[in-house]
Formats: structure tokens, C-alpha cells, sequence
């Protein structure tokens, strides 16, 4: 009985590792892989000098900081979609001003977003065509 109660608890762990889905590094498009510095969130523009980044890898993980907090998770793409899987932070907690822009931008990433580059700029929009972030890209 203690094996097969050790099979199937194996059997879940690789079930559930199998369902993690990345993205193959040929399909992630060049003009979107790189660190991206947010210039403007659903409109609302960003607190000078707070840094927020999203960098962007060509194996399907996502990254950044988010003004008081790290982050990271996957993404999946579908033709001109981004889909940002849910992602693990740090839990800092830091004045109300930076906490709410965190919560606005990491907002944004919770929905299926289009990608369009304009220039230099990155734009991730919202189902209505809306700007949910609009980024630069970020030069050391």
C-alpha cells in the first residue's frame, strides 16, 4: 500500500510539472525580448525615478520589479497576444504611492494583452484597445 501511495504521488508531481507550459525560444519575437522600463500605466503615467521593469526572455519566463517588489512567472503567445501566467512577488510593503502603481501595473499584466512596437516602444494593450502599459526599452 505505501507504494503505491508513493506511485501516485510521484504520478501527481509529474502531472503536474508536465501542465507548465514555456514558450520554444524561436517562436518569442526579437522585438520583444529585452528589459522594459514602464513609462506609462493604463493612462495614468508613472511616479518619476521608480524604475518599474518588465524584462522579457526568449525562453518564456517574464521578470522584473514592479516599484517596491520583484517578480517572475511565464508567458505564452498567440499571434500578436501575450498571456503573462501568474506571477510570484516578493512581499515588501512600501509607502501607499508605490504600492498602488505596483498593483495598477502588475494588474495589467493578469489579462491577455496585444503587443505592438512603436519605434522604439513596447505597448501592451487591453482587449479594447486601450494602452495597459506603454514601455521603453531599458539602456543600462
Amino acid at each position: 500500500m505505501l507504494k503505491l501511495a508513493l506511485f501516485l504521488s510521484c504520478s501527481c508531481v509529474l502531472l503536474d510539472t508536465a501542465s507548465v507550459s514555456t514558450v520554444v525560444a524561436k517562436s518569442v519575437p526579437a522585438e520583444l525580448v529585452g528589459t522594459w522600463l514602464a513609462e506609462d500605466i493604463g493612462g495614468g503615467g508613472v511616479i518619476d525615478d521608480l524604475q518599474t521593469t518588465l524584462e522579457i526572455n526568449d525562453d518564456g519566463t517574464y521578470s522584473g520589479f514592479a516599484g517596491c517588489n520583484h517578480y517572475t512567472g511565464t508567458f505564452n503567445l498567440k499571434t500578436d497576444e501575450i498571456i503573462f501566467g501568474p506571477a510570484g512577488t516578493t512581499r515588501r510593503t512600501c509607502v501607499p504611492a508605490v504600492m498602488d502603481q505596483e498593483r495598477k501595473f502588475l494588474d495589467a499584466l493578469k489579462s491577455g494583452l496585444s503587443w505592438r512596437t512603436e519605434g522604439t516602444k513596447l505597448v501592451l494593450a487591453k482587449p479594447d484597445s486601450s494602452t495597459a502599459l506603454q514601455l521603453a526599452p531599458r539602456h543600462s
